[in-house]
């Protein structure tokens, strides 16, 4: 590079980073999420963000539209197709390669969650860039019923801790086996079947002119979308199909009525899915697609020359759902962990190692505590930069308390100083908190 040439410090399209005040609401939304699937008995597994391409092609052509692949000549090794390499598109192709290729290693049923980062190749849109984090839990190796309705309830347990009320979402069951008789129903090929579900899973965006538009573009005429549409909207499905029929007994999970409903448009545009399918929506903010969607997949394991697997799990699309929090007013921006500081103004080697014992004290005492290290001059100057940055308490040990063994304790909501022995910090500041 020649003297004086920079690089610009740009990042790449499609990408983004977070500042302190993004990433510590989003953190307490993922450990929220964290909770609430170790309270329904699922346990943490992380697979690698770097996936065969072979493996993720598995899933056919979407997959293809989907997958991120890596340059070979930039890693530094052969780049032999066989091996290319691809970052992972979903957390649900990574986890039936996983369990196909671990069964020795678990025991079945297998209560899984991962919280990870995805990639996808494909133009950004609304609530997901080319990178996003999914929030993922799946029941693998059992085909009953009820790991759907757990799956179900774990989605509204989850919406309800992240403060939204029931009527503020509603979570739209369908059934992929009884979308699977639309060709017959209809009277198209059947090939056309994964594009006609891709654009009726597309109904909530672009209405169903939109949807009759992109269904005319594959070769089907009015008429035919007309049946679709009306095929969809028969609502005795619920009340004629077996495994929706054993859905009915959701309200003994706790979900009200109000929150679920059978709706036969949902169709989730992913070929695995093999049954069940839900998807999650605001009722206030529709246009900004599913939060949390998920589905019955029997046989994705399959595909990697294991016996046949059943599956069912839910994705929480974290960037999507945070963005509608942030327009929902439900997001409060934090630019501190920390709500204690340890002020810094004056004083040599002695006082200065009083400060950063005190400091420990209230970390011992599980109090986030900052360290000031710079000297702002005048105690106002601080004081006053301590309260802009979100700090509630502020502790001084100066020269004088030094010297009289003391240490005062001031709240920078009413700017009121106590002043305690250092025996009583940690008792005075936890008053505070």
């Amino acid at each position: 590079m020649a003297k004086g040439t920079y690089i610009q410090p740009e990042l790449a399209g499609g990408f983004r980073d977070y500042l302190p005040e993004d990433m510590i609401p989003r953190q307490k939304m993922l450990d929220t999420i964290k909770t609430v699937f170790e309270r329904f008995g699922f346990v943490p597994l992380e697979t690698s963000s770097v996936q065969l391409t072979k493996v993720l092609l598995s899933e056919g052509e979407e997959a293809d539209k989907l997958t991120y692949r890596l340059n070979p000549a930039t890693r530094g090794d052969s780049g032999d197709a066989k091996d290319e390499l691809s970052l992972r598109f979903d957390l649900t192709v990574s986890l039936a390669r996983f369990i196909a290729g671990n069964q020795e290693k678990i025991k079945l049923p297998f209560k899984r969650y991962e919280i990870g980062k995805v990639w996808r190749g494909e133009r950004q849109q609304a609530g997901r860039s080319k990178e996003f984090i999914q929030a993922d839990a799946d029941i693998v190796g059992s085909s009953d019923v009820a790991a759907d309705a757990e799956i179900i309830a774990l989605i509204y347990k989850t919406m309800r801790a992240l403060r939204f009320k029931d009527k503020d979402f509603i979570i739209k069951i369908s059934n992929r086996e009884i979308l699977n008789q639309l060709p017959n129903a209809v009277g198209f090929d059947i090939e056309k079947l994964p594009q006609i579900l891709r654009a009726l899973d597309k109904l909530d965006k672009i209405g169903w002119g939109g949807v009759k538009i992109e269904m005319c573009n594959f070769g089907l005429k009015e008429a035919q979308v007309d049946e679709i549409r009306e095929f969809v909207g028969k609502e005795d499905f619920a009340n004629g199909d077996y495994r929706m029929l054993k859905l009915f007994l959701l309200p003994a999970t706790g979900i009200p009525r109000c929150s679920y409903k059978f709706d036969f448009s949902v169709a989730r545009g992913l070929g695995y899915y093999t049954g069940t399918v839900f998807e999650t929506v605001l009722t206030k903010l529709p246009a900004i697609g599913s939060v949390i969607s998920g589905g019955r997949y029997d046989s994705l394991v399959s595909r990697f020359g294991s016996r046949r697997v059943p599956a069912v799990g839910a994705s929480v699309g974290v960037d999507r759902l945070f963005e509608a929090m942030e327009k929902l007013g439900m997001v409060k921006g934090e630019g501190k962990k920390a709500k204690v500081c340890v002020l810094n103004f004056e004083g040599g080697s002695d006082v200065q190692e009083q400060r950063m014992k005190v400091a420990s004290e209230l970390r011992a005492a599980k109090i986030p505590t900052d360290l000031f290290f710079v000297d702002m001059g005048s105690f106002n100057n601080q004081i006053g930069y301590a309260a802009s940055q979100g700090y509630l308490v502020a502790v001084i040990v100066g020269d004088r308390e030094f010297s009289e063994k003391v240490v005062q304790v001031k709240d920078l909501k009413n700017r009121l100083p106590i002043e305690v022995s250092g025996d009583k910090v940690v008792e005075t500041v936890k008053g505070l908190l």
